[in-house]
């Protein structure tokens, strides 16, 4: 793997997860993941040969020329300090400023980033910010020491469309105005297209394309890129003609819910006859997961109703019976912490098997093996701890999971928003598969509603 980037431009390093995207990034700051190390080349930043610098050196570089800007910036923040005292900690570990320049700085980057009150946020904590304005904090924490290199590293995944725009938007100003160097890492060709001048794309850690953004984006020479841009851009679906009039299988009329004396939900009325899929798409704080709270039964109304298959449903999950737990499956967004590390497939699997079915010993792993084919995943797995499998194969373990109770509706909440745009494409098209093998109807919950093109939905908009 080689590549160079001119002062003051943009990269983009492209490719589905285990491609090597992050292994690249970790390694320009001469660091490698447990279990991993680098084995030869060179890195050099400015005049800087990265990989013969000593711990001292490596610590001296990390945070001050070469800094990072994590996905999870919720999970990357401190709950328990101000958000000030944070942002100006590596210009203070560096030397690069006293604490009252530090917090001017630190000021100007808000206002540069486009933060709400930049001469008061930085008195706030973490939990009092949302998930784009964590990431912009995240962006001044990197950029105040005036760093040569800035590494992102998939920044924008988990935030809505519209908040995402507004976070590359104030990126892209910011790293310009610094007049660092940057590296963005992303499985997102949208975001690629407003943040990069170039693009590496990567397959199983190995170079497949090199180019400028316009070149890779429009006219990509490599097979593999070519299969990347057709995911990016999925044809739209076919939309069956409208089936004579039934007895729908959910139906809210009037729902209001929300938390505490804060409404997220106000009249909201739908129906979703059998079979069928509606998407529900809105921006992050809109009330798309409220909506799956309350008719899973995790959250009672306020007021309203939620009837399914001609039954009003009790408000709480403790007022459900078994077989309405059964027939109404959530599948949530993030495998990784939906899904215990520790058990096996099978277990995780098996569970619903023998609570709603009592199926046991043989009978239970015939089903097993039964559920990993229908979802395009090898019998051999069911031995195999949950967390040594990719991001796609959990994802695939989630729907298995829900699927093992033979439910009626599935709730979909974001499934393939963490996803690479190719293993979210394959989810997707294995759920219109099992649509039409199984009957099975769904609420698609996206942020994105490119994600609800290949399937054939009525969409829902939700506006805070």
């Amino acid at each position: 793997v080689g590549f160079s980037i001119p002062r003051g431009g943009v990269l983009a390093l492209i490719g589905e997860s285990g491609s090597g995207k992050t292994t690249i990034a970790m390694a320009l700051m001469g660091y490698a993941r447990q279990g991993c190390r680098i084995a030869g080349g060179s890195v050099r930043v400015g005049d800087a040969d990265v990989l013969s610098l000593d711990e001292d050196g490596l610590a001296a570089l990390r945070g001050d020329r070469v800094s990072y800007i994590a996905q999870s910036a919720a999970a990357s923040f401190n709950p328990s300090r101000r958000i000030m005292d944070q942002v100006v900690e590596p210009a203070l570990i560096h030397g690069r400023m006293d604490r009252a320049a530090a917090e001017i700085k630190a000021v100007a980057l808000f206002r540069s980033l486009a933060l709400p009150a930049p001469d008061n946020i930085g008195e706030r904590y973490p939990h009092q910010l949302s998930g784009g304005q964590l990431q912009r904090l995240m962006a001044a924490m990197a950029l105040i020491t005036g760093p040569e290199l800035v590494i992102l590293d998939e920044p924008t995944t988990a935030l809505d469309v519209t908040t995402q725009i507004e976070v590359l938007r104030a990126f892209k100003q910011a790293v310009r105005e610094q007049g660092a160097t940057a590296v963005y890492v992303s499985h997102d060709l949208a975001v690629v297209a407003q943040m990069a001048d170039a693009i590496v794309v990567l397959n199983k850690g190995r170079i497949r394309e090199n180019g400028s953004a316009v070149q890779v984006l429009q006219k990509p020479e490599d097979e593999y890129t070519r299969t990347l841009m057709a995911a990016a851009r999925p044809e739209r679906a076919v939309v069956e003609a409208p089936k004579a009039a039934a007895a729908p299988l959910l139906e809210i009329k009037g729902l209001n819910a929300g938390y505490g004396a804060t409404p997220i939900l106000r009249d909201i009325n739908l129906t979703i006859a059998r079979g069928a899929t509606l998407g529900v798409i809105g921006e992050s704080g809109s009330g798309k997961s409220t909506l799956a709270r309350v008719i899973a039964g995790l959250l009672p109304p306020a007021s309203g109703s939620v009837n399914f298959d001609g039954a009003r449903l009790p408000p709480s999950l403790s007022m459900r019976n078994k077989e309405q737990f059964r027939r109404i499956q959530l599948v949530f967004q993030n495998a990784d912490t939906a899904l215990n590390p520790a058990h096996s497939v099978g277990d995780i699997i098996g569970r619903p098997l023998a609570f709603y079915h009592g199926l046991k010993g043989a009978a239970a792993r015939k089903r097993v093996a039964e559920l990993l084919d229908l979802i395009r995943l090898p019998a051999s797995l069911a031995d195999r701890p949950c967390g040594g499998l990719s991001g796609g194969q959990k994802q695939r373990i989630n729907l298995a999971r829900a699927l093992a109770a033979k439910p009626d509706l599935i709730m979909c909440d974001e499934v393939t928003s963490a996803l690479d745009t190719v293993v979210g494409a394959a989810i997707l098209d294995l759920l219109a598969e099992l649509k039409r093998e199984l009957g099975l109807a769904y609420l698609f919950i996206s942020h994105d509603i490119a994600t609800v093109r290949p399937m054939p939905a009525d969409i829902m908009v939700l506006y805070a």
